[in-house]
């Protein structure tokens, strides 16, 4: 009796040890730095040594099948990110991203006076860029030259600039962080904000941007360092911030965005005084809309069909070393807006009606205002006639421009050719 039970304790222990062998074997294979082949031949291969085995008592079994299978959920990771590796041994979800994107402006301006100077723009740029993907992030460095046609001799540095930049996507989540490239923003900001030539001789923002998209909310937050001086104590900044939601189907939108300017430099708010009395520039704009997009639910023949009437404006005020802090300015405006296209051919109309804007235009100009001077009027409407051809890596868009005031018909001729490389190389590489 006591030798039976010997022997059949001498095969328990056997069948115990082969089956942690098999275990072990398994285990060791399956987190092994080994490509997806490698691991399908040698799950094959113990396959077959297990057939050749005699098979465990069934309590066993699932001893050994419920330890399979814990070792098999902490593994899928691994399994994940192995079985995703390439002929070079390297995950699918890492490779180096490039671009070279071009950019041909030209604007002429005529009439436009006293509101603003006339002049005729005849550029082009180039935005090369290279960098690393991983797991939804992207490390980029590249930078961008503007050459206006007609000068010999390349200006530096007023028209080159690097970039050198970090972002990450997950889910409805974007960042921006570093030296990034203004195409990324997801705003629509008015024309008192921005112009568009301002945006194309200046294409980087310093600092970083915080999106969040989902199927009818956009949503935008960007800081942006653009100057300073540590030694002169000069420090130039802004934030800005969008918010879009669509309502009823996306027919119905409601949206505000805000810009608001810091800017800290005595020798750029005291041009013709030798005593620096005036040290910082406070500026804050404001735009609140709401509006219908015809197009989807009753003009889906139309390209965009869309309207929307908003409130617009801004506060400004001094900050002096003898007197102190100025009182507030403050300018409010009403702002309609229609655009329609049909076909690439279309027109864009924004009506403002309200108090003038850009206060200090006369005594600073350009250098610290970027968007149109028209708004400096008590009425001003801006009508773009145009054709538009856009796909996913390139767009071109010519048009015919009237500036209307209350004293003055200006008009623009402006064409803008931009090209996308990387969207182009990302295109062709899906039909492959």
């Amino acid at each position: 009796m006591y030798k039976l039970l010997f022997i059949f304790s001498c095969v328990l222990t056997t069948i115990n040890l082969v089956s942690a062998k098999q275990i072990k074997e398994y285990v060791f294979i399956e987190s092994s730095d080994t490509d997806s082949n490698d691991i399908t031949l040698n799950n094959t291969k113990i396959a077959n040594n297990a057939e050749s085995l005699t098979p465990p008592p069934t309590f066993l079994k699932d001893s050994i099948n419920q330890q399979l299978e814990t070792k098999e959920s902490n593994t899928t990771h691994t399994q994940s990110i192995t079985q995703q590796k390439d002929s070079n041994n390297l995950p699918s979800d890492l490779h180096f991203i490039y671009g070279f994107d071009f950019t041909f402006f030209a604007d002429n301006l005529e009439d436009s006076f006293p509101y603003w100077d006339t002049r005729t723009l005849l550029q082009a740029s180039i935005f090369p860029e290279i960098g690393l993907h991983f797991y939804g992030q992207n490390l980029r460095v590249g930078g961008y030259y503007i050459m206006n046609m007609g000068e010999k001799i390349p200006q530096f540095p007023q028209n080159v600039g690097l970039s050198l930049y970090y972002d990450t996507h997950y889910k409805n989540f974007s960042g921006y962080f570093g030296i990034f490239p203004r195409k990324h923003w997801i705003g629509v900001y008015p024309n008192l904000y921005y112009r568009k030539d301002f945006l194309l001789q200046n294409p980087m923002t310093n600092g970083f941007g915080l999106q969040y998209q989902n199927k009818g909310l956009k949503a935008e937050f960007i800081f942006d360092w653009y100057g300073g001086n540590l030694q002169k104590r000069i420090d130039e900044f802004l934030a800005q911030g969008f918010l879009q939601q669509n309502l009823w189907h996306d027919n119905i939108f409601l949206g505000a965005s805000f810009l608001l300017y810091h800017t800290k430099n005595d020798e750029l708010l005291n041009p013709l005084n030798t005593i620096k009395d005036i040290w910082l520039l406070d500026r804050l704009y404001y735009n609140a809309f709401v509006g219908f997009d015809l197009q989807k639910r009753f003009m889906p023949y139309m390209d965009s069909m869309n309207l929307s009437l908003g409130v617009l404006g801004s506060v400004e005020r001094k900050r002096r070393h003898s007197s102190g802090l100025d009182p507030f300015s403050n300018s409010l405006g009403l702002d309609f807006m229609l655009k329609a296209q049909y076909k690439g051919f279309g027109v864009e109309n924004s009506l403002y009606y309200g108090q003038g804007q850009m206060k200090y235009f006369s005594e600073y100009g350009e250098s610290l205002y970027w968007g149109l001077p028209f708004y400096q009027a008590r009425f001003y409407d801006r009508m773009e006639m145009y054709w538009e051809y856009k796909n996913a890596y390139s767009a071109t868009r010519f048009s015919f421009i009237f500036h209307f005031t209350d004293t003055k018909i200006a008009n623009t001729q402006m064409l803008t050719i931009v090209l996308d490389t990387h969207e182009l190389l990302k295109k062709l590489a899906k039909r492959q």
